[in-house]
């Protein structure tokens, strides 16, 4: 989705919203971040990025010996695919999906931003670092417009 597009959503939405009471808009926010944190959490348990595109594969980890301890591919995120690790801070200027613990951030950020980190180390404690590929575990797709469009219009029609 283009910058341009993704302003004139936040425009209008901006609209709507200040239509609403502030209690209302606290609500409507809370409403759009649970569905945005599910949507995006179902993309990373299906290892897709938001732009559609599968995520680089997992390497095959090798034992000592060099024999075969896990093939490559699976399940990555098998942690950080659970609603219970992210938090929805809503507001009634916004909304926020944030990590609730410092180590379920670090992980996801060096995964979203390709960042280096220590995996191990060897017998003479020199550390063993990997550079990570970028694979975007947050954001907005096309799909998540057509969401914040629902949203909207069941906060201006309530049933």
């Amino acid at each position: 989705m283009a910058d341009d597009d993704l302003s004139r959503l936040d425009d209008w939405l901006g609209q709507v919203l200040h239509g609403l009471e502030p209690p209302q808009r606290c609500k409507a926010a809370q409403m759009l971040g649970r569905e945005l944190r599910k949507s995006n959490l179902k993309r990373i348990e299906q290892n897709v990025q938001p732009d559609g595109t599968p995520m680089e594969q997992k390497k095959a980890r090798f034992d000592r010996r060099g024999r075969l301890r896990e093939k490559a591919g699976g399940r990555m995120f098998q942690g950080l695919r659970y609603a219970k690790h992210w938090r929805i801070d809503a507001g009634e200027d916004g909304v926020t999906v944030t990590a609730n613990s410092p180590l379920v951030d670090r992980n996801a950020s060096v995964s979203q931003f390709g960042e280096t980190q220590t995996i191990g180390r060897l017998r003479d404690r020199t550390p063993i670092r990997y550079r990570y590929p970028v694979r975007r575990l947050f954001g907005f797709s096309p799909e998540d417009e057509d969401l914040t469009m629902k949203v909207a219009a069941k906060m201006i029609e309530p049933e």
